[in-house]
């Protein structure tokens, strides 16, 4: 084998074995884009759950201010018939 030979086999050695380290780096990527996409998908599960229960406490609140609300009506309408009766 030449001087030349052992050179290029040398370089050769080399190159493959930075192919390796490239793919090994390639597929470290790639499993973090994966890895990236899945907790993309899991934050977007859990922010439909939170607006679903967000909604679901909207409606009770609203539902809850009405009933207040005809409360404090029907009470206005008791005091009045009181105090309506009290000055007769």
């Amino acid at each position: 084998m030449t001087n030349q030979e052992k050179i290029n086999q040398a370089l050769q050695r080399q190159i493959d074995a930075q192919n390796v380290r490239f793919d090994t780096v390639l597929t470290k990527v790639d499993a973090l884009i994966n890895e990236s996409n899945q907790q993309r998908e899991d934050i977007r599960r859990i922010n439909e759950k939170i607006d679903a229960k967000f909604d679901k406490l909207s409606e009770q609140i609203h539902t809850m201010t009405i009933a207040a609300v005809v409360g404090f009506g029907a009470i206005a309408v008791a005091i009045g018939g009181l105090v309506v009766s009290a000055l007769k």
